[in-house]
């Protein structure tokens, strides 16, 4: 399902004008004309009908009006919305991050934090374009798929900054078998919040596995041959994602 990302400045007015990249993507990749009707999100995940008024030629007027979504109509993600879902991805190399990024704006992640780990080759903090690539990236896909949910893009990061937060129920998805506990059980306990550490090509280091289970995350190993690390974060937010949605209709097995 097609939809227009309103801007961030947007604060729930009835009509305002758009110009810059908005009117571009409306008038010139949607070829949106007066009279037209299109559905719209907010930042927020606030569902809009948007209207076209009209076409200028550097900018157009737009009508917009709240409504819910209809019954049913809901993504896996909206009917998650309660719990806040962020990825820590260690960042690969070259261009696997953005496939990352737009998969993981589909499945509905709220954050995606960037992590630097022993296997990258850039440094914490480094500035090269990355992150606003990766944010035009997350903007398109949820347009495109009607997904809610714009995440926030941070980072590079030490790896060593995981230390510390509150990752709600943090999970540290490995090739090897190394915690006891499944995955249906880690998310029973109705979460407000959970995050997936994904490693790089070649994995996470012993020392940075010790780190993360240090820092509360709890090992989850998938029966599975190794994976691509960008089929890795994939894999795993689809798995977390349907145990969230589906949770109160978990049925237990009765034993004979």
């Amino acid at each position: 399902m097609k939809q227009f990302l309103l801007p961030r400045w947007y604060a729930g007015e009835p009509r305002i004008s758009l110009s810059g990249g908005d009117f571009r993507h409306v008038v010139r990749v949607l070829r949106m004309r007066d009279g037209d009707a299109l559905d719209a999100v907010d930042p927020r995940g606030g569902l809009y009908e948007m209207r076209i008024v009209r076409v200028g030629r550097a900018q157009c007027e737009v009508e917009l009006s709240a409504r819910p979504r209809e019954p049913g109509s809901e993504t896996s993600p909206s009917r998650t919305r309660d719990v806040r879902i962020t990825l820590l991805q260690c960042l690969p190399k070259g261009r696997k991050i953005d496939l990352i990024v737009r998969q993981a704006t589909e499945a509905g992640v709220g954050r995606i934090m960037l992590l630097v780990s022993e296997h990258a080759v850039v440094r914490p903090g480094e500035d090269d374009g990355r992150v606003d690539r990766l944010r035009r990236i997350a903007r398109e896909a949820l347009q495109q798929s009607g997904t809610p949910v714009l995440p926030e893009i941070e980072g590079p990061r030490d790896f060593a900054s995981i230390s510390g937060k509150d990752w709600g129920t943090p999970l540290l998805f490995h090739e090897k078998p190394l915690g006891e506990e499944p995955l249906h059980t880690l998310l029973a306990g109705r979460p407000h919040a959970v995050s997936l550490l994904v490693g790089p090509e070649g994995g996470l280091s012993g020392a940075e596995v010790d780190r993360a289970r240090a820092a509360g995350f709890h090992p989850v190993h998938f029966a599975t041959g190794v994976l691509r690390v960008e089929t890795a974060a994939t894999y795993a937010l689809g798995a977390v994602m349907t145990i969230l949605q589906e949770r109160d209709a978990w049925i237990p097995v009765q034993e004979k």
